[in-house]
């Protein structure tokens, strides 16, 4: 049996017309700027990007955000992703993720979720749409993790520390294990707006494994053996 479930998510940004309303009031001309000409110059010619930039960075706020992609594997088994194709089947989305985890639950003995900074993203975004949509997560599924505990493995700290970064694609590369390639995370809400749905769950589930790599090298040189 084994105790690791490799986990990754996929997000987008707000898809709520009346998010993006707040966020474009929120943003008005500098200071210095005080003509009604200049402020109309201003708006025409910076506010939009400015809008659009801000309401791209909500794919990394759980409040406002959205998932739009789950992939898992447990142990040494295939792995699996969930997609949605609209927002509105999110819900559906992380209740379907966690009775598949309530299937496993038998091979799932002391879980350790494990991912790249799954620790300051994954998890933490996870709980947030749960609370928001009013999911159930598993009880055993971590709550507040941190880098050291034992619920919980992040690639990405294990390798540059609590102080560092690494990209997943990056660490690849040091390993010697094939990287991203042509696609990225910062590509996905592009492919969702263009109903990629399919590719997006495949990239998902490259990143699983592509944990899973990481992980078991790392277990190599901790004298460890994957389970």
């Amino acid at each position: 049996m084994s105790s690791y479930l490799y986990l990754d998510i996929e997000t987008i940004p707000s898809q709520d017309a009346a998010v993006h309303e707040r966020i474009a009031a929120s943003i008005t001309p500098p200071g210095n700027i005080t003509k009604a000409e200049t402020i109309a110059a201003w708006e025409a010619d910076k506010k939009p990007a400015l809008v659009a930039d801000a309401i791209a960075k909500t794919s990394f706020d759980g409040a406002l955000g959205h998932i739009c992609c789950i992939g898992w594997a447990v142990g040494e088994d295939s792995s699996a992703s969930t997609d949605i194709g609209n927002v509105h089947e999110e819900k559906q989305m992380l209740e379907f993720f966690v009775s598949k985890l309530h299937e496993r639950s038998r091979q799932l003995v002391t879980p350790t979720v494990i991912g790249h900074n799954v620790v300051d993203f994954d998890i933490r975004f996870i709980w947030q749409r749960a609370i928001i949509l009013g999911v159930r997560l598993p009880g055993w599924f971590p709550r507040d993790p941190k880098p050291w505990g034992d619920d919980t493995f992040d690639t990405m700290t294990a390798f540059a520390g609590a102080r560092n970064r690494i990209s997943m694609d990056n660490l690849c590369r040091a390993l010697g294990i094939p990287g991203k390639g042509e696609v990225d995370g910062s590509m996905v809400a592009g492919m969702w707006e263009r109903g990629e749905f399919a590719q997006i769950a495949h990239y998902c589930r490259e990143d699983v494994e592509r944990t899973r790599a990481i992980h078991k090298r790392m277990m190599i040189a901790f004298g460890q053996e994957a389970a």
